[in-house]
């Protein structure tokens, strides 16, 4: 079910992906912190790069790049990941940077067209408007979710991943 602008609008935590602007609602953001070293596990989803130890907790990692079929590239000192809160959990997105947070109000959010909603695409709430970019709003709870992701929290030997 398709959100209305006036549910959309709010504070957006934006980060950029393969040059490209996305934002998540503030709600979901637990923290942010540098990349970390992460523990790769197999036969997991290809977005899925493995998992973290935060502070004793195993989380999963998504490589949102992978997740959206982006152009992959190297890491950079910019590189970060986002800890959000998903429907099942915490997970890690990993973002090339973060941005900034902008509020977008219902006047600079638009409905995608219909072009751009299939199922790969579900997890696109909106297109906001930042002065001339355009913002592609996510529902991140959904572009996290799957339960193979979170199934991987419960696997043998993930208990205390290694972090440098």
């Amino acid at each position: 079910m398709q959100k209305s602008q006036s549910a959309l609008q709010g504070l957006y935590l934006t980060f950029t992906l393969n040059q490209q602007t996305f934002g998540m609602s503030i709600e979901a953001v637990r923290e942010i912190n540098q990349l970390p070293e992460i523990t790769p596990v197999p036969n997991t989803p290809v977005c899925v790069a493995g998992v973290i130890n935060l502070r004793g907790k195993v989380v999963p990692v998504v490589d949102l790049r992978r997740k959206f079929n982006l152009h992959q590239k190297g890491f950079s000192r910019d590189t970060c990941v986002i800890i959000v809160e998903g429907h099942q959990g915490q997970v890690a997105a990993i973002v090339d940077s973060v941005a900034s947070v902008v509020n977008f109000t219902r006047e600079n959010i638009e409905i995608p067209p219909t072009l751009i909603q299939d199922a790969s695409s579900d997890a696109i709430l909106g297109l906001g408007k930042a002065g001339q970019e355009v913002v592609i709003l996510l529902d991140i709870a959904r572009a996290v979710d799957t339960d193979q992701i979170h199934s991987i929290t419960a696997l043998p030997g993930t208990e205390n991943p290694r972090v440098a």
